[in-house]
């Protein structure tokens, strides 16, 4: 199994945070077939942190896990 992290820097506001979250869901719906396991991190002030969600992934069965970094 292969799992995708995007990476944002995290917000103290929830909105952006949750926009991450959003873009994170539809990107998942577009490339499930290549990742079964898409999910959005964060470098602080959100959860998950970086490290859990690879702790995650790893939990998940994920075999390679993708980070990919998106930070504007």
């Amino acid at each position: 199994m292969q799992a995708l992290i995007i990476v944002a820097h995290g917000s103290r506001v929830r909105a952006s945070n949750d926009e991450i979250r959003l873009l994170t869901a539809a990107l998942a719906a577009r490339i499930a077939d290549r990742y079964q396991d898409t999910t959005a991190a964060f470098l602080e002030l959100a959860d998950p942190s970086i490290g859990a969600a690879i702790d995650g992934a790893a939990a998940s069965g994920a075999r390679e896990v993708v980070v990919l970094p998106y930070f504007l």
